[in-house]
């Protein structure tokens, strides 16, 4: 009886310890201090805390553990994993290059307009450049910024046949006379030209009568200079087929950082008096044709050099086509000028439309040109012109700089001498009054505007009988990188190039470049006419003299 008594009470004991909580698993002893720390067991706690961390903690781990699990475990599996995505991605990128190769989309005048109609017709023959697609590069040219930082960025590689084209290069700097600015041109000029001549060496570029070949005058973007690698790209291209090239650095503008600007004028969107002294100065350096020998009897073009091609890029290229359209309207065009071309051309300027990031990306190098022209900026001691430089440097977008600078903003009148003057009340007139699109309408010379319809800083377009209008699906902003891009020699022969927008540039090159081609021989074509007409004229004069004496 006392065993049954002493299990019953064992047993009524047990159960009271499994009713009572233990309390002393969840008792825990810091080892710097003898006080003991009780934590409520798990069924005291609060249920109603979200156990948010602790379960995404859990669910991630989850998921890296399945992923650990499920890529590939040895070398060769790896290989082959790479191999499927590149395959993938591949693929991807060859559908994304026939969905955006196209013929580009021209659109020009061609009714009552004799000229225009043959520049088409050599343009569109098969080959040409308005015939065939433009086939953009894998990875660059499928994509309009990627294609615009390759523009601005890469430097030309060349192929073999055009890397064995020896040019002698030069700097000149050129002093404006309206105001003492210094100019700096980069020259690039062949050693031979493509009819096996040799060509003019670099020290006789400056002297009178010393140009012989045809000149091609580039004017660079934004925030850019002669080094960029679409400038380089397109100098390379002339001097390939055996043309003069020379970029024109606007003021303040040196790749180098030699080059200072003199004046506190820095260059704007509508300020043409630099490209407009230039053009003057270049003109007297072409071979004219002998009067004295009667070189110039038959036609009217008095000049053996040249002609000289303007090409701008962006904002160098609204400066080109408001150039050709002052000049054009009022009749003062020099007669040497044979045609231009303009790439990326905003034509409708308002900086205060940029859409962001580019407002600020351009109103920071605009504020770097300042900072490396400072020294000669804070000579001005004008007290407005000091207070627009603090606003200029504390704007966070091109439109609040322009805005802020636009009181001291040097400018040019629209009409004969195009004298020089400076300020406008604000920002808005100052658009206004640089936007090449009032002035397009009046280019009485053959222009070449190429633009792209991934181009993220132009929305405007006109149209005008002497000007071209060529648009692509894809380009970005001053890229066409293409592939392979369709590049000649001096002979006029189709040279290999790599896929991924190497070569010696992009489409845009070899499109202006065979544009000018096509200018040259129709020019040509009108010498040979009026070559033939003056023989006529002089033989049929002959006849009735003969008539009279018999």
């Amino acid at each position: 009886m006392t065993d049954m008594a002493d299990t019953a009470a064992g047993n009524a004991a047990d159960r009271n310890r499994q009713d009572k909580p233990n309390l002393t698993d969840d008792i825990r002893v810091p080892t710097s201090s003898n006080l003991a720390i009780v934590t409520p067991p798990a069924s005291r706690r609060n249920d109603n805390k979200p156990q948010r961390p602790s379960l995404l903690r859990r669910q991630s781990s989850l998921l890296l553990t399945h992923i650990q699990s499920s890529l590939p475990a040895t070398p060769t599996t790896w290989a082959l994993l790479s191999l499927a995505v590149s395959s993938a991605l591949l693929q991807h990128e060859l559908r994304l290059q026939r969905s955006l190769s196209a013929p580009p989309d021209v659109f020009c005048n061609l009714l009552h307009n004799e000229r225009m109609s043959r520049l088409y017709d050599k343009l569109s023959r098969e080959g040409g450049i308005f015939s065939r697609s433009v086939v953009p590069s894998l990875f660059v040219g499928t994509r309009g910024v990627v294609s615009s930082i390759a523009a601005y960025a890469l430097k030309p590689g060349g192929t073999r046949n055009q890397n064995k084209i020896k040019v002698n290069r030069a700097r000149e700097v050129m002093t404006m006379g309206a105001d003492g600015a210094k100019i700096l041109l980069d020259w690039e000029i062949p050693n031979t030209t493509s009819d096996g001549f040799q060509s003019s060496h670099c020290g006789e570029i400056g002297k009178m009568n010393s140009i012989s070949r045809p000149v091609v005058l580039l004017v660079h973007g934004m925030n850019n200079d002669s080094s960029f690698g679409y400038i380089r790209s397109m100098m390379k291209t002339a001097t390939s087929r055996g043309w003069v090239a020379v970029c024109m650095n606007l003021r303040g503008q040196d790749g180098m950082g030699k080059l200072k600007n003199s004046t506190p004028r820095g260059y704007n969107a509508g300020y043409t008096g630099d490209l407009r002294g230039v053009i003057l100065q270049l003109e007297k350096r072409l071979l004219k044709r002998s009067r004295q020998s009667g070189e110039n009897k038959a036609g009217t073009d008095e000049y053996i050099g040249g002609p000289i091609y303007l090409i701008g890029y962006s904002l160098g290229a609204n400066i080109v086509t408001k150039y050709l359209g002052e000049e054009s309207l009022h009749g003062t065009l020099p007669s040497c000028i044979g045609g231009g071309a303009a790439l990326g051309n905003p034509l409708h300027i308002a900086s205060n439309s940029i859409p962001f990031p580019w407002n600020m990306i351009l109103a920071m190098g605009v504020k770097r040109s300042i900072l490396q022209n400072f020294p000669v900026y804070s000579q001005h001691r004008e007290r407005g012109f000091q207070n627009a430089m603090k606003k200029a440097m504390l704007s966070r977008t091109i439109g609040q700089l322009d805005d802020a600078c636009a009181p001291y903003i040097l400018r040019n009148e629209p009409y004969p001498p195009y004298a020089p003057r400076v300020g406008y009340r604000n920002g808005k007139e100052y658009w206004h009054d640089s936007s090449s699109h009032r002035y397009v309408g009046h280019v009485s010379v053959p222009l070449l505007k190429i633009a792209a319809k991934d181009d993220f800083l132009l929305n405007h377009c006109l149209e005008n009988p002497n000007v071209v209008v060529v648009k692509t699906r894809c380009g970005g902003h001053l890229g066409w990188q293409e592939s392979p891009p369709l590049s000649r020699d001096a002979d006029g022969n189709e040279l290999p190039s790599t896929w991924f927008g190497g070569g010696i540039g992009s489409w845009s090159d070899v499109a202006v470049a065979d544009f000018i081609e096509a200018l040259l021989e129709a020019r040509n074509e009108d010498h040979s006419i009026e070559e033939k007409e003056g023989k006529n004229g002089r033989n049929a004069g002959v006849l009735p003299k003969l008539v009279s004496k018999l």
